[in-house]
This record gives structure tokens, C-alpha cells and sequence, in this order.
């Protein structure tokens, strides 16, 4: 018995076609590589796309004491300090511009009466 199987070569392979995954193989591709992709399921039915909750990041656009220090510290906590501090604060400074990138490729978010993006907390934020 012979079994077919096809070989890609790339510069950068990705395991996971989410919203993490999906962003890294823009940048990739961005940089000039030759970029695969390998999901475990249809591609676009990732948890990111199924998932009813939302993205964490302080906008400030409901709470305007709301900032990224704030949200490093939610993150810190949540992970009972076991967190690589200076992902997670790095991660807090630059949601707010990721939020923007996304809604610019065309991602669609709930907005409050004077059109900024809508916020709530999620477990574990103030």
C-alpha cells in the first residue's frame, strides 16, 4: 500500500488559524516570507471567530479611567503572577492600536451611543 502525501516548503509554518495565528502569518507575510498555515478545522471556524466574547482592551471608551495600567494589572493578577511581566505589559500598551487595526481589515464591534467601540468587563477585569 502507498500512501500519497504532498510536501510545502515555507519560510515560517503556523499551527493554529485563529486570530493569533492568522495576525502572525500577516506580519510574516508582510516581512517577505512564504508563509503556511495548518488548521485543525475549516479555516475561518476558529475559536477566535466562534467565540461570543470579546477582545480585552483598555480604550478607556465606557470607563475613561480605564488604561493600560489597568489592564497590565488584570492580567498580572489573573495569572497569579506567574506572567512574563513585560509581555503582559506590552501586551496592555499595544491592544488598544491592535483593536484599531483590526476594525480598519474590516472587523465589526458593538458601539455605544457616540459610536466608540462598546466595552464590558470580562472575569477577572476592572
Amino acid at each position: 500500500m502507498t500512501t500519497k502525501f504532498e510536501t510545502h516548503e515555507h519560510d515560517v509554518l503556523i499551527i493554529g488559524a485563529g486570530g493569533a495565528g492568522l495576525r502572525a502569518a500577516i506580519e510574516a507575510l508582510g516581512q517577505g516570507a512564504s508563509v503556511g498555515v495548518v488548521c485543525k478545522s475549516l479555516l475561518g471556524k476558529a475559536h477566535t471567530v466562534m467565540a461570543e466574547g470579546g477582545i480585552a482592551a483598555a480604550m478607556a471608551n465606557v470607563d475613561r479611567a480605564d488604561d493600560w495600567r489597568t489592564h497590565f494589572r488584570d492580567t498580572m493578577r489573573g495569572g497569579k503572577l506567574l506572567n512574563h511581566w513585560r509581555m503582559a505589559q506590552l501586551h496592555a500598551q499595544e491592544a488598544p492600536d491592535r483593536i484599531r487595526e483590526l476594525e480598519q481589515w474590516g472587523a465589526l464591534f458593538d458601539r455605544t451611543a457616540d459610536g466608540q467601540i462598546l466595552q464590558r468587563a470580562f472575569g477577572g477585569h476592572t
